[in-house]
């Protein structure tokens, strides 16, 4: 297939290498200048390709600094044209800030065609924001996930660090789950999942990002372990899942938020999957194993940092992941005590108010809408529209 991937940062970067060695014909567009990442897209500019250290291929969890061999993928094209990139491919991946969904897709939605598959990781329904910029009749879906953990490590190359062994999608509108499966599970091996498994609408895939639950909470009890760092032992950095996720505050936490997030999808008519089980499956082949054992062996895999509480572990993962869980558990009726307390605490440590910056039904212009009328817009298929399952 030929697939355009948006965003040269680590996971566009990884999902780039992996899709060329897969065999389809990969075209990488960066959408941002001179913020983020631009001295690794210029090497692979002048490279016309990517190299990668894989260390998914010296066994399931590694420790961050090993390296594998470094290897070198081409790349059909690499550019900062979004028409050049899009226009002819089947598959658009979209691997940046959710922050920046609503003003990229201004940019770029009016190239989309009919029948593309647009994939956003993470969406936190963003799609929504590009569907209503396009004219045409895209395949839209959302992961919770990306495809593998990884960091650019030099200008022109990837580390992988882990690779799921199962994603699942959703897709907007929902009635067209057939049609964007039977493309998305040719992308990846982690795409290839039963139909039961996929989601069943983008608020569900929103609520199993499980950076809504392990960024926020990792991060908000390693802010004094930063603090202390910073202070006492600026040579060194605690690590979020190692340190900040082996507390038993965070895990009191964690079990509060995730009660809440699984009363907000069973308000929604979803399955109310555990955090740990969802890691389990996004994680394991094996799915008898233990969640919370799973859950520590990946930690092992995990980095250094981050290196400051100002990052996007908070800065994204709170307005757009927290703040759209506390607006659908409002609108349900459902209390988020846990949850609102998490967003107040972040943004007053950075003197931010999440609430006003954050995703909502508001934002989304969804806020009028009643539980059944929400369901409705993300489930079915807008009118006046023919889906190729229709025809065939």
């Amino acid at each position: 297939m030929k697939i355009t991937i948006i965003g040269a940062g680590n996971a566009g970067s990884a999902c780039a290498f992996m899709a060329a060695e897969a065999g389809h014909k990969v075209r990488l567009l960066k959408t941002s200048n001179r913020i983020t990442h631009d001295d690794h897209f210029e090497a692979m500019v002048k490279n016309r390709g990517i190299y990668c250290i894989d260390n998914t291929r010296k066994g399931h969890f590694t420790d961050s600094a090993d390296d594998a061999e470094k290897t070198f993928q081409p790349l059909e094209l690499i550019t900062r044209d979004p028409k050049e990139a899009i226009e002819g491919t089947d598959v658009i991946m979209i691997f940046i800030q959710t922050t920046y969904h609503p003003a990229l897709a201004e940019r770029i939605a009016k190239y989309f065609t009919d029948d593309q598959l647009v994939i956003l990781v993470p969406g936190y329904a963003g799609s929504i924001f590009y569907n209503k910029c396009c004219d045409n009749n895209p395949i839209f879906a959302e992961g919770e996930s990306t495809p593998n953990d990884a960091r650019v490590v030099e200008p022109g190359t990837v580390k992988v660090l882990f690779k799921n062994a199962r994603n699942s999608l959703s897709f907007f509108p929902a009635t067209r789950t057939d049609e964007g499966m039977a493309l998305a599970s040719r992308l990846f091996p982690a795409y290839n999942i039963e139909k039961s498994k996929v989601r069943k609408n983008i608020f569900e895939s929103a609520l199993h990002n499980p950076n809504i639950i392990v960024h926020t909470i990792g991060q908000y009890v390693m802010y004094p372990m930063l603090e202390y760092c910073a202070k006492h032992h600026p040579d060194e950095v605690p690590y979020m899942y190692r340190d900040a996720l082996s507390t038993d505050m965070a895990w009191l936490m964690i079990d509060k938020l995730d009660a809440e997030k699984m009363a907000v999808l069973n308000a929604l008519g979803c399955e109310p999957i555990p955090y740990l089980e969802a890691c389990l499956f996004r994680n394991e082949e094996d799915l008898n194993q233990d969640p919370r054992e799973v859950f520590e062996s990946y930690k092992i895999s995990s980095p250094p940092g981050p290196y400051s509480f100002d990052n996007r572990y908070v800065t994204e993962d709170v307005p757009m992941g927290l703040v759209l869980l506390s607006s659908l558990g409002e609108k349900l009726g459902i209390n988020m005590p846990e949850c609102n307390r998490l967003i107040e605490m972040c943004g007053g440590i950075l003197e931010r108010d999440f609430y006003e910056e954050g995703r909502t039904l508001a934002s989304l212009g969804l806020d009028e809408l009643t539980r059944e009328e929400l369901l409705h817009f993300v489930e079915i298929e807008k009118s006046g529209t023919t889906t190729l399952a229709a025809v065939v």
